[in-house]
């Protein structure tokens, strides 16, 4: 049974022809990573290393755009980012069902699958990675999610999110707990609910299409992005930028704001040309670019000596061909041959025909007609299995087994403090923290606090720092050793 869950639709204006689209890729490692575990596609500049689709699959499939962040260490990480974003773009392209939506969850599901037996296979402990996928064909979008790296649609200078994040502080938002203001500073902000590569099934969250209008700029991102800047900055810097230079100015700002993850964005622009990303002028473009000033004044005069010496050289060729004298040749015309009027053959008559014309054929439509009435529709179930009886449909429950929340993806809240008791480390205990409370207020929560009725300081564990009186006093004179 597929695991896809479906979002409403976001209506968009349908524009009246196929537009085209600016795409470019980029991923940066920050300033605070050694390494860099994202991975994306297109990766611009780099078509050579990644599975290029042919004319045919692009018109069948559409533009496919993946975003994926690695998770479990530098190298671990970047090899499942990697995976995952190869296998789901080959078989993506592979499948050819008339829901491109559904081909779009089904390649994230196989991509999980196959990372996680080859993590399997090599040993590999608590490794995976996020994946934001959207597929853009006729002037629709296709996206589809797990994890916290996202989807944005920038329209009319407003960036609208149209993925849901799957981390600790969405569950506490979705169920109440913590309002928008809070989540920004939440501590399970960055705790993920879902992951590929984590068993070997996962639910994906498939949204319906949007329609795309011309003007529209599609984002892809990895947290590195969204953890530095807001939804505003992020559609100041694309503004009306073509995708390549909105990249740029998207990682660069982040690392500006410190940096402090692996940064990855894939933009595409919708009814623009596009860039043409890796080519001779792009390259000559950038070398311009990182050029110091007194450089650039270099070119600038050598450009132009060199153009005033080209129109030096056309004025000198053209005098010159002015001055050849070229002899002119007097031609005698002939003299004219009279012309003999002949009498025409008159034109044989057309014959009558010998037998009666056939009559003309009757067209007959074979198209399929259409129909005088609403079909009925086929019956729909009314009542998903659901084995625990909680009320989430099995195929979305996280927690087939016992009765939970919506809110929490079917799973149980013993303590009611928002977080399913799966993620909570203090289930028995209601507590903002992770699940767990603070007893004594100090800012560590009771599951990492040693003295948990004491307020203390992270430096001790949590319990407070002892007397100035109860410490030793430090020696004023070196020990002798004793006489021989």
């Amino acid at each position: 049974m597929s695991q896809v869950s479906r979002v409403q639709p976001r209506p968009g204006v349908q524009p009246a022809r196929a537009l085209p689209f600016d795409i470019w890729g980029a991923t940066d490692k920050g300033r605070q990573r050694e390494g860099n575990e994202d991975s994306v596609y297109p990766h611009s500049g780099f078509e050579a290393s990644s599975f290029v689709p042919s004319p045919a699959h692009l018109a069948q499939q559409g533009q496919l755009l993946v975003v994926a962040d690695g998770v479990g260490g530098s190298q671990a990480g970047a090899q499942a980012s990697q995976w995952a974003i190869r296998v789901a773009v080959e078989k993506y392209y592979e499948l050819h069902g008339p829901d491109r939506g559904n081909d779009l969850g089904a390649a994230i599901e196989f991509a999980n699958a196959s990372l996680y037996q080859y993590m399997q296979s090599t040993g590999t402990q608590e490794a995976g990675c996020t994946m934001a996928a959207a597929v853009v064909h006729n002037n629709l979008l296709y996206v589809a999610n797990v994890g916290d790296s996202r989807v944005y649609v920038i329209r009319s200078r407003q960036a609208v999110q149209q993925t849901r994040d799957h981390t600790l502080t969405q569950q506490k938002l979705d169920s109440g707990v913590i309002s928008l203001e809070e989540a920004k500073t939440d501590s399970g902000r960055n705790v993920l609910t879902r992951s590929l590569g984590a068993g070997e099934t996962v639910r994906v969250d498939v949204f319906a299409p949007l329609q795309l209008a011309e003007g529209d700029v599609v984002l892809l991102c990895s947290d590195g992005l969204t953890d530095m800047l807001s939804d505003d900055e992020i559609t100041r810097l694309v503004g009306n930028n073509p995708s390549r230079r909105a990249a740029r100015r998207l990682i660069e700002a982040a690392n500006r704001q410190g940096g402090f993850d692996n940064i990855s964005v894939v933009l595409a622009r919708v009814g623009a040309k596009p860039s043409g990303g890796g080519g001779l002028l792009s390259g000559l473009d950038d070398a311009v670019r990182r050029m110091p000033a007194w450089q650039k004044a270099v070119v600038l005069v050598g450009g132009m000596l060199l153009v005033v010496a080209f129109c030096a050289m056309v004025a000198v060729g053209w005098l010159m061909a002015e001055q050849v004298w070229t002899p002119k040749t007097t031609v005698t015309p002939p003299t004219p041959t009279p012309v003999t009027t002949t009498t025409g053959v008159p034109p044989t008559a057309t014959a009558e025909p010998t037998a009666s014309p056939s009559p003309a054929p009757t067209l007959v439509d074979t198209a399929t007609p259409r129909p005088t009435a609403t079909p009925t529709p086929t019956p729909v179930p009314t009542r998903l299995p659901d084995q625990d009886g909680d009320g989430v449909p099995d195929y979305r429950d996280d927690c087939p087994d016992e009765p939970g929340l919506p809110a929490l993806d079917g799973c149980p809240d013993r303590d009611g403090d928002g977080v399913a008791d799966r993620y909570d480390r203090c289930p028995d205990a209601p507590g903002e923290f992770e699940g767990c409370p603070d007893s004594d207020g100090d800012g560590i929560h009771d599951g990492d606090d040693r003295c948990p009725n004491e307020p203390g300081v992270p430096e001790h564990g949590g319990c407070p720092e002892p007397p100035a009186s109860t410490k030793a006093p430090k020696p004023t004179v070196k020990p002798t050793a004793p006489p021989p």
